[in-house]
């Protein structure tokens, strides 16, 4: 991405960013989770609130909003849901911290249109009316905590210390899997929330003087390590 291009989008648009994205976004996941954890309520929201490719282009655009109530996680009955979303508070907070409202707001909000554009595409080539939901987008908000803070120490399960990139590196394997054997529509799902992390990745790297392509940076890691080990080695 031209970084110019990026600031002036920012010098332009900033003033409508959202401050405080991650509690609002929060909010949000609470009340989607209330609404769809009854079959009534559930029921509510793909019928007049999720992202329905067919039903946004007849007009129901309020559906390009509304996607956003579908929380990080419905597993665990209340409990699970008060945690995935506190945990989804704890990351997209510190992301937002660390960006700032704007890049936030570009970030979060572009992964999820990204989707709903990839849905409405996949709609018009095979006639399949799917409903987009975000749910890769808080992955993707996770991986870009992982990118900024990658040996940062996160507790698995609450029990078991683990650095963050190896978290992410796992994470990152599972939703490959995903996409290799998952249909259609999980595969866009899943380019929509990498597409932002790629992009997020290879400025972060560029501004840390690195080559923004991972698997360089990555085997110039490994090298530096290799070649630390043998110094240190040297003067034993």
């Amino acid at each position: 991405m031209d970084s110019n291009f990026f600031n002036k989008m920012k010098f332009k648009y900033q003033r409508f960013a959202i401050p405080n994205l991650a509690v609002y976004a929060s909010v949000c996941f609470a009340i989607g989770y209330l609404l769809i954890s009854t079959d009534v309520g559930a029921g509510f929201y793909l019928r007049y609130l999720a992202f329905s490719p067919r039903q946004v282009l007849h007009g129901q655009i309020w559906r390009i909003f509304t996607a956003i109530l579908y929380p990080p996680s419905l597993g665990g009955g209340v409990l699970g849901a008060v945690l995935g979303i506190l945990i989804y508070y704890s990351f997209a907070s510190n992301v937002e911290a660390m960006m700032g409202n704007f890049e936030y707001n570009v970030y979060f909000f572009g992964s999820i249109l990204i989707g709903e554009i990839g849905s409405i595409v996949y709609y018009l080539i095979s006639g399949v009316n799917f409903p987009y939901l975000p749910l890769y987008t808080h992955f993707a908000v996770f991986m870009a905590l992982a990118i900024m803070y990658a040996d940062a120490t996160v507790l698995f399960m609450f029990l078991i210390p683990i650095k963050i990139k190896y978290f992410a590196l796992f994470e990152v394997a599972v939703y490959i899997y995903n996409f290799i054997v998952g249909p259609l529509y999980t595969k866009i799902a899943i380019i929509a929330a990498f597409i932002p992390v790629i992009i997020f990745y290879y400025m972060t790297s560029r501004s840390r003087g690195g080559s923004g392509n991972i698997f360089k940076d990555i085997k110039r890691s490994i090298d530096n390590k290799k070649r630390r080990r043998e110094w240190e080695s040297n003067w034993r």
